[in-house]
């Protein structure tokens, strides 16, 4: 019985057939998977970003203590402040700042602040921050 050009299939397999199926879906779940990898890549860059310059300034407050023989106190918080602008925190004053210690001892510099992520929708969330170095002050 001859065949009729009606009857003729393409050619291809049964799962190319599928996969044209599917396709669709396919595509739908991959735009899917890419929308939650950009929020949760929006989330550790805004969120870490605090973080990132809490170490940073924790470091220059190292810094600066080793040099407090040298400075006195007040000049030590005025360059610490002076720092803070630099890097970026919110504005700090004298009451962010406790210092325990001397020179040749222990010493403890503390610094408390508050720091806003904005958020969609003109939201914001704070973030208490507390900064503490601990080092022995050289008297050289």
């Amino acid at each position: 019985m001859p065949w009729k050009w009606s009857e003729a299939k393409g050619s291809g397999s049964m799962e190319r057939e599928r996969f044209n199926h599917l396709s669709g879906g396919a595509k739908f779940n991959i735009a899917i998977i890419l929308c939650v990898l950009a929020l949760v890549g929006w989330g550790v860059a805004v969120f870490t970003a605090p973080y990132l310059r809490k170490a940073r300034f924790e470091n220059r407050m190292a810094d600066w203590m080793r040099e407090y023989r040298k400075i006195g106190y007040d000049a030590m918080i005025e360059e610490l402040i002076k720092e803070a602008k630099k890097a970026g925190l919110p504005p700090l004053t004298e009451e962010n700042f406790e210092f325990e210690g001397d020179v040749g001892q222990e010493s403890v510099l503390r610094c408390h602040y508050q720091e806003a992520i904005k958020l969609p929708r003109g939201r914001y969330y704070v973030i208490n921050m507390v900064l503490e170095k601990q080092i022995k002050i050289p008297y050289e």
